[in-house]
């Protein structure tokens, strides 16, 4: 069976896979759409979800097909959608003139998959502002989208190009800024009646840069057993939103 597909645009378009990703993007009023492309036993299990979708029946080697690493080819669940990136925030519109609220912000964050998996977390407790540099973070992807189970769609995502001067622009609208730091002198239940808070996530291994660092009010570390050298970045970000998030 093949539905007539939805007419391309021109642009920026990647490939999403997973049913939570393409499912979490058709009920997106805000995520363009070009086609999606689905197995027989996917499409007849979901027909509600796609009742305002045209719908290209497929097999699973033509989904493989469209994939570009054994990640993908592996975990599609049988659904792959042609869809273009999200329209990237200002940072004045993640900004708020008054009340509580938290943002996340990613400093060197590389990895999609790591991406994805804080993204999920920050949507879990209640955040959904992230900044994040041009340069140095990958652009959103199918992987990033697959790791974050949909919350990708909950997002609103600031990629600028000098995080120091967005870092500063926050704190004249009020915001203190928390840096995750392996060495850090400050606890997070400490910062939980901080009205207004951005938590920066730094890489793995090499943590935060030096200027962003010193744009910190607080260094917050997570204690852990001695015998545990260090968490991942996204397994850190997730103890952080959890104890700062708006939940």
């Amino acid at each position: 069976m093949m539905r007539k597909p939805n007419k391309q645009s021109k642009g920026l378009q990647y490939v999403m896979y997973g049913k939570h990703a393409v499912f979490s993007a058709i009920k997106n009023k805000n995520r363009e759409i070009f086609n999606i492309y689905a197995t027989d036993s996917v499409y007849k299990s979901n027909q509600a979800i796609f009742s305002n979708h045209d719908i290209n029946i497929v097999d699973q080697n033509f989904i493989a097909s469209k994939l570009n690493s054994d990640h993908a080819r592996e975990s599609h669940q049988g659904i792959i959608a042609i869809v273009k990136p999200l329209n990237n925030s200002d940072i004045m519109d993640l900004i708020e003139k008054s009340g509580h609220d938290r943002i996340a912000i990613l400093d060197q964050i590389t990895d999609p998959q790591n991406i994805g998996a804080i993204i999920r977390s920050a949507a879990a407790f209640g955040i959904t502002k992230i900044i994040a540099p041009i340069d140095g973070t990958p652009v959103e992807n199918g992987a990033i989208a697959k790791s974050s189970v949909g919350c990708l769609e909950l997002m609103q995502i600031a990629r600028v190009v000098n995080l120091k001067k967005s870092i500063d622009t926050l704190k004249k609208n009020g915001y203190w800024i928390a840096g995750l730091d392996g060495s850090g002198k400050d606890k997070a239940e400490n910062l939980k009646n901080v009205e207004k808070l951005a938590i920066i996530i730094g890489s793995e291994g090499k943590g935060m840069r030096r200027l962003t660092q010193e744009s910190c009010d607080y260094t917050v570390s997570i204690p852990i057993s001695d015998k545990v050298e260090s968490l991942n970045a996204a397994s850190a970000a997730s103890i952080m939103f959890y104890a700062l998030g708006n939940i």
